[in-house]
């Protein structure tokens, strides 16, 4: 990436790594996502993700620490760009069906929670470990957490074993 005089610019292969990165995961969120839900990501960054997403979605929330990035880039009538202070979630409370941020910050989770309908879905990634991850996730709120390695669900307990990196489903 290249920071020239107050604007941040990107080169081609940035770019073209980032929509790989979002149609990927769009390709893992799109069975959860419908005309009739919300999804929200958290850091965001240009909005590659949420940007696709709020085709399939009746609101798509961005939300980033950065507006540099978020603010210059078009996207359709329902994307809704937040700048936020990486802790507090600034969305109002049980409005998202679905959020997804590519990795865990602990510190958001009760915020997370806070904006999720019951029934709501946090994806996200981290490398664990397993008891402690679940401990956060009911202290913040969430009734469950379901846990994946490489696109297997996995059982709490096989999960408590495991030393690799999961992919989280919590859920309100």
């Amino acid at each position: 990436m290249l920071v020239t005089a107050g604007r941040l610019r990107f080169s081609a292969d940035d770019v073209a790594r980032r929509e790989l990165d979002a149609e990927r995961e769009l390709k893992t969120l799109r069975r959860a996502l419908d005309l009739h839900r919300v999804f929200m990501e958290l850091g965001a960054g240009d909005c590659a993700l949420a940007r696709r997403a709020a085709g399939y979605a009746e609101r798509a929330y961005a939300l980033d620490v950065s507006e540099d990035i978020m603010g210059r880039l078009g996207g359709p009538p329902n994307l809704v760009r937040l700048v936020h202070d990486g802790v507090r979630i600034p969305v109002p409370e049980g409005v998202v069906d679905v959020a997804f941020s590519r990795t865990l910050v602990v510190s958001q989770l009760p915020g997370i929670c806070r904006a999720l309908k019951d029934g709501g879905v946090y994806y996200s990634n981290s490398p664990g470990p397993a008891s402690e991850l679940r401990a956060l996730f009911l202290d913040a709120g969430f009734s469950t957490l379901r846990f994946y390695v490489s696109g297997l669900r996995v059982p709490y307990h096989l999960a408590r074993m495991l030393d690799d990196p999961f992919r989280i489903a919590a859920i309100k």
